[in-house]
């Protein structure tokens, strides 16, 4: 089992801005829901493990394991970051949730013409529309955003004739600090296969499928509206 839990997060004074996002209660049992609210306080703003949202709102969350939402928000001083942890007890390991580091090389990219919320809005949707479980993280150094999913089987990436009798893909975008009008990214792949008769998931580091399937993604995502 593979699980990354943790995320270092730089909490940034969104107070003096009015933007503030929280989760009650803090800790819930596996199974049960919290309450997640938010207010943009009129900016744009997009909320890393659960999506884009907008004014002043509330969902109901019920994820498998304990989870960081961070609200991230584009105002005229810059972008603002807030998180808030939800405590999921009793919740058991998911395997196919991958560790941050078991992502390969970076396939990079650039976007120019988008602002920052919409161009991650741009990647949660086609993540989404792709059948993944999608995820975030924020740490204080490059990249300035991951974007993540879980793992999804890929039936279209096996071959009969092989002895391997199932892939699984996962995706991480690295989404960077915009500059100078340019969003520099970079989409790294996570590709794992199973043997007939075997149960155990071996990674797959070498072979063109998971650069392809990266290359695809980073393609789309220099055109997404």
């Amino acid at each position: 089992m593979r699980f990354c839990d943790v995320l270092f997060v730089l909490l940034l004074p969104l107070g003096l801005v009015g933007q503030t996002i929280e989760v009650q209660p803090e800790e819930i049992r596996a199974g049960e829901s919290a309450t997640l609210s938010w207010d943009t306080a009129g900016a744009k703003a997009f909320i890393l493990g659960y999506g884009p949202v907008s004014g002043k709102g509330s969902a109901s969350v019920s994820p498998s394991a304990s989870t960081d939402f961070t609200m991230v928000t584009e105002t005229e001083s810059g972008i603002r970051f807030e998180a808030r942890r939800l405590l999921v007890s009793g919740a058991k390991g998911d395997d196919g949730t991958p560790a941050l580091s078991s992502f390969g090389v970076a396939e990079r990219g650039e976007r120019r013409g988008i602002d920052y919320i919409d161009f991650q809005v741009a990647v949660w949707k086609l993540l989404q529309g792709k059948g993944y479980a999608v995820k975030g993280d924020y740490a204080p150094k490059r990249p300035f955003v991951t974007v993540y999913t879980d793992f999804a089987l890929r039936p279209d990436l096996v071959d009969k004739a092989e002895r391997i009798r199932a892939r699984r893909l996962a995706l991480a975008i690295d989404i960077d600090e915009p500059k100078a009008g340019a969003i520099g990214f970079g989409v790294r792949p996570d590709l794992e296969f199973q043997y007939r008769g075997e149960d155990d998931w071996r990674p797959e580091k070498e072979g063109s499928a998971a650069k392809a399937e990266a290359m695809k993604v980073l393609q789309l995502l220099q055109s997404a509206p």
